[in-house]
């Protein structure tokens, strides 16, 4: 089985995943939403697309409780599973949507993306396939072609990408499915110029800069790769293959001490990395275990990986949320995005729930102090105290408040 880049079949967004139901029509044999419905399914989508798991799933439940079983609601909720890489729930909702309305745009697409999650690639195409036999398009021919990659055909994954850009020839990703295939084979001209079309398509890709980075190193060209390589890095610091192939650009520069630099702390995120994988792999198998989720987060807010350490913890919470260390960290990684209102809002519903939460009214006095509201930060650290008399951090902050200017 082929190994690739942390994008595709793993990691927290499902990149081949259909929304028809969000935003399609539902066929016509079937009642269409009732407008408070569609409110509720709409709220639903902004809370999936934040990643708000647990107010997605309440607010697509209050729509079934209008319309039950209808399969918009079905198969919306059928995403936010999938999202949360919990396969079986997600299944079981798309089947039901498939008794009801089996020719719901999107809906063998999504169970071909599940199968190809769980390793089971030639189910997966057979899948896709039933979308195509309904509506054919590029995503799905895409999503055969990834699946072909990993059963190792490599001829028939070809003829899968070039027909996914014959129906869309800007679809970027395919172009740069195209050229890691061409790569893995060595056919670097090929590659190089598959990559160039990617890149041109979508410029801010950190994967079509990256590929077309590692490409122009591969074919001689590294003062052309090494701007792209650089923008990669200084965006993504946890992006060890940029780092590696960066390294590989300064010494084929000349720039010696900077290329051992650059190479060393692409070892160092290697072994970072390989913890990841393995966490990733324990979340796969445990699905519904949320310290597996917590673990693997842990491991992302070390790479530098706000974002995706928050699908972490958010999906945690969804499985246990009464688990407050969760909220903390998610509120945690929020301030390490700078999104001081987001923490300090989930610190609050963390004391809230549960009044003697120490972390939560510490963490939450940082905040208000962050902003200037010392009061605020003043009332927050002295019920830390009186909580946690033994605990130097609250008196420390305090002592702090004292001392500094308003």
């Amino acid at each position: 089985m082929r190994k690739h880049n942390r994008i595709g079949w793993g990691g927290g967004l499902i990149v081949l995943l259909l929304t028809a139901g969000a935003c399609r029509p539902v066929p016509s044999a079937y009642l269409p939403l009732q407008p408070r419905a569609q409110a509720l399914l709409n709220q639903a989508e902004q809370a999936l697309q934040q990643q708000q798991f647990t107010q997605a799933v309440l607010l697509a439940d209050s729509a079934a409780t209008l319309q039950p079983d209808h399969p918009a609601i079905l198969f919306f909720k059928g995403r936010v599973y999938a999202h949360m890489r919990l396969l079986n729930e997600s299944d079981s909702l798309y089947r039901l949507v498939a008794r009801r309305a089996p020719t719901y745009p999107g809906l063998w697409h999504n169970l071909a993306n599940n199968a190809a999650r769980r390793g089971q690639f030639r189910k997966a195409i057979t899948l896709f396939r039933q979308e195509l036999a309904q509506r054919p398009n590029a995503l799905s021919w895409r999503g055969i072609g990834r699946a072909y990659l990993e059963l190792g055909k490599p001829d028939s994954a070809r003829l899968a990408f070039e027909t996914a850009l014959a129906y869309d020839s800007t679809y970027a990703e395919a172009w740069l499915d195209l050229a890691e295939l061409y790569e893995d084979e060595g056919r670097y001209a090929e590659a190089l110029q598959a990559a160039r079309r990617a890149w041109k398509l979508a410029p801010q890709s950190l994967v079509a800069r990256y590929r077309l980075g590692n490409l122009l190193r591969l074919t001689g060209k590294p003062a052309q790769a090494r701007p792209l390589l650089e923008a990669v890095v200084q965006e993504a610091p946890w992006h060890q293959a940029a780092h590696y192939s960066l390294g590989r650009v300064l010494h084929q520069l000349g720039e010696t001490e900077a290329a051992r630099r650059m190479l060393e702390r692409a070892e160092a995120l290697r072994a970072l990395q390989a913890r990841v994988e393995q966490a990733e792999l324990l979340v796969a198998n445990t699905p519904r275990d949320p310290y597996a989720y917590a673990t693997l987060g842990s491991l992302l807010r070390r790479l530098g990986q706000y974002q995706e350490a928050l699908y972490a913890y958010q999906v945690a919470h969804f499985l246990e949320p009464g688990n407050l260390e969760f909220l903390n960290n998610m509120a945690i990684l929020h301030l390490l995005m700078g999104r001081e209102d987001q923490a300090i809002a989930l610190l609050e519903r963390a004391v809230r729930r549960d009044t003697t939460f120490v972390d939560g009214w510490i963490n939450l006095g940082i905040l208000h102090a962050r902003q200037g509201n010392r009061e605020a930060a003043r009332h927050a650290w002295e019920r830390a105290l009186r909580l946690a008399p033994d605990r130097p951090e609250p008196r420390r902050y305090l002592a702090g408040l004292e001392t500094d200017t308003p």
